[in-house]
């Protein structure tokens, strides 16, 4: 291995290591609309032109292969448990409700569904340059893998090394205004909200649907479309 090779391993694996504690929870931040921050990212500075999404549906049981990322991955567990383990770490648990990071160029030796009796379901968003793949196996798959695009989001080159991950509740027919100054990816995980944005139509977005703010200065508000029960909104806000 050369040493520029040990570098970007050394790097990506220092990345990995500064979000530790937002992926077992135990830093979690409220912001000032009430969002839980799940998840903070920081990684190398890079120019993103498309950010590539994908719904995983793993079966009870299910093992993903030995894989690596040419662009940083962020997600979300939407159903189930999963055992995640990067190289040189040990294994941790994720549950519905946590959020992930995959670094660039560092071996994921375990994505796995970890109940034998029941489906795990999460959202990958890969932050890509021009030319980037979505994922890289090591060897040939054995096993077909369920994931169901989402639509692909254009940035048109943005420099962007972070990205942070919130948890918001919208209480009956609440609200909350998102940030003009960053580009946003969204999740609804529960319920259903409509996203207004100044000078386009409403958007109606169902529980399980992604949606996205692709350009900073995009004035939007996230609606809780029902008066009687709450929804829940994942963003995930790129800087």
């Amino acid at each position: 291995m050369t040493h520029s090779i040990k570098s970007l391993r050394t790097l990506a694996l220092a990345a990995f290591l500064s979000t530790a504690t937002a992926l077992t929870g135990t830093a979690n931040a409220i912001s000032s609309d009430g969002s839980v921050k799940l998840l903070t990212a920081n990684f190398a500075s890079r120019s993103v032109v498309q950010v590539e999404a994908g719904d995983f549906h793993f079966k009870p049981g299910q093992v993903a292969p030995v894989h690596t990322h040419a662009a940083p991955a962020i997600g979300y567990v939407a159903k189930g448990s999963i055992i995640y383990q990067i190289e040189g770490e040990k294994p941790q648990i994720l549950n519905a409700g946590d959020a992930f990071y995959e670094p660039v160029g560092i071996r994921i030796l375990r994505f796995d569904n970890a109940s034998a009796t029941e489906e795990a379901i999460f959202l990958d968003f890969n932050l890509e340059r021009a030319g980037d793949p979505f994922i890289v196996f090591e060897n040939p798959l054995t096993e077909d893998i369920d994931r169901r695009a989402l639509p692909t989001v254009k940035l048109e080159g943005q420099t962007i090394d972070q990205a942070e991950v919130y948890s918001t509740e919208l209480k009956p027919s609440g609200a909350i205004q998102l940030a003009s100054n960053e580009s946003t990816l969204g999740l609804v995980a529960e319920g259903v909200v409509e996203l207004r944005v100044e000078g386009k139509p409403l958007q109606r977005i169902v529980a399980g649907k992604t949606f996205a703010l692709p350009k900073a200065g995009s004035q939007a508000t996230l609606v809780n479309a029902s008066s009687e029960v709450r929804a829940n909104v994942i963003t995930f806000r790129l800087r």
